[in-house]
């Protein structure tokens, strides 16, 4: 598949040399020992309390990102290949907020939310990847542990858990490797990735930076997950963000490579903007899904996964809006070659998470995988002897082999939960389409079993949590 292009040549260039240059005149602020000691130690220098790159640190830095590299759930599932531009979709993280199902008012979410969320993402055919909502009713220093322990007793699909700092990561390293077997096996077939979130504009600061270093060092999947607001902690510009955001990346992606050479890293993108009419910070449409391509394409020429998060939109609600923002940001930056996609199931610009909208995400990510679906152009798919044969015989394709063939392999997109019967079909019910995601999410949530853990990692998970509580208070 030919990708979307966000920049021309000249202008991709032009963006490319205004992010190293602010890697070399402007740096990074970090206030972590270990990450200012790496970035020195290869030739990086100072300028007052800024760490400025040069040219051969950049060089020596992207020149072993992995391009591609594999992403593992449990109980044998097919790997997922980050790499290969296939745009998986991605749960929201670190959500406060739920719709509930049955009263469909906004409350706090809780620890049954994240288990019933991640069993929902579960079961749905087209979401690939689960994140962790943010239960208001676990103990903080606890809480991704307890998130991690959730997810692997509620989904056999891998996951992405942002670490915030380097503190409870032991205990999370801990409840994967009960479940993967080994640390080794761990590493083998990584069951998640670990995106930092380093602080817009262009600062590391101490938890985000020892946490990357850390991630690197456990041999996990990492990714580089700043969030820049244009017109706040970016630019007023589009390109002028994405030049500024993708020197935050490439900072990350460097520095992972310095220190462990050969790490899988992501440029996960999240370059999002300031309503100046009310000061909301907005992950809605155009905006979100334009920076997302442009830098996509940035991705691209490093050769590097990006995951950059397209299911967003301004609505507080499961709704024609919150449809078409989905559909517009996901779609944009898949055709402009996305690894992985995320915020699936958000509302009111990723601080809610949504069952009803997971829902019809899933229907959205289906049109977005099918969309990117390579067509085979051969003698056989063109048809012309079989054009010829109808014609020349004044029958029909409906009866022909070659329909039946090419229905019965896929060719057309099938909906899960979308309108195509008639008027009068749809009538006898007259469900709109959130009506049919809620009983959908209804009545997976009542029946859907999710495979269980081993016993004895049910329980190696038990221990892990009762340490990292006594450890951690």
């Amino acid at each position: 598949m030919q990708w979307l292009n966000f920049f021309s040549e000249e202008e991709l260039l032009k963006v490319h040399e205004a992010s190293l240059d602010i890697l070399k005149k402007i740096g990074i602020g970090t206030k972590s020992d270990r990450l200012k000691t790496l970035l020195l130690d290869h030739g990086c220098h100072t300028q007052g309390e800024r760490i400025l790159f040069t040219q051969d640190v950049i060089d020596q830095g992207m020149k072993t990102a992995p391009a591609c590299f594999n992403l593992y759930g449990r109980s044998n599932r097919p790997a997922l290949e980050i790499g290969k531009k296939k745009a998986y979709a991605q749960t929201l993280v670190g959500a406060p907020s739920v719709v509930d199902l049955d009263s469909g008012e906004r409350r706090d979410a809780v620890l049954k939310d994240l288990a019933d969320n991640t069993r929902l993402a579960d079961a749905l055919d087209y979401i690939n990847i689960i994140s962790p909502l943010f239960p208001r009713d676990v103990p903080q220093e606890i809480i991704l542990t307890v998130e991690t322990a959730t997810l692997l007793r509620n989904s056999t699909k891998p996951f992405s858990i942002c670490i915030e700092s380097s503190r409870e990561l032991k205990y999370i390293l801990d409840v994967l490797i009960a479940v993967a077997g080994s640390e080794a096996q761990l590493r083998e077939k990584p069951l998640a990735t670990l995106p930092i979130s380093p602080l817009s504009p262009l600062d590391y600061g101490l938890h985000p930076a020892e946490a990357l270093l850390d991630v690197a060092d456990a041999g996990l999947p990492l990714g580089i997950e700043p969030c820049p607001q244009m017109g706040a902690t970016g630019p007023m510009t589009l390109v002028g963000t994405v030049a500024m955001h993708n020197a935050e990346m490439l900072a990350g992606v460097i520095a992972a490579q310095l220190y462990k050479p050969g790490s899988p890293v992501t440029m996960s993108s999240r370059a999002t903007f300031m309503d100046m009419r009310s000061g909301l910070g907005l992950w809605a449409m155009p905006e979100l899904g334009l920076a997302g391509a442009a830098l996509n394409h940035l991705s691209r020429y490093y050769n590097v996964p990006c995951a950059p998060g397209g299911f967003s939109g301004a609505s507080k609600v499961a709704d024609m809006q919150s449809g078409y923002e989905h559909l517009y940001n996901s779609l944009l930056e898949a055709l402009a070659g996305s690894d992985i996609v995320g915020s699936a199931g958000s509302l009111d610009n990723a601080l809610i998470s949504c069952y009803v909208m997971l829902v019809l995400d899933n229907e959205i990510s289906s049109v977005v995988q099918r969309t990117l679906r390579e067509y085979e152009v051969s003698e056989d798919t063109l048809a012309v002897d079989v054009i010829k044969e109808i014609i020349e015989t004044k029958s029909n394709f409906l009866q022909h082999k070659h329909t039946r063939k090419y229905l019965r392999a896929g060719e057309l997109w099938v909906p899960s939960i979308s309108e195509r019967g008639t008027f009068e079909q749809w009538a006898a019910k007259g469900e709109k389409i959130e009506e049919k995601a809620r009983s959908r999410a209804k009545q997976i949530l009542a029946t859907y079993q999710v495979e269980p853990l081993s016993p004895e990692a049910d329980k190696e998970i038990d221990r892990v949590l009762e340490r990292a509580k006594k450890e951690l208070r």
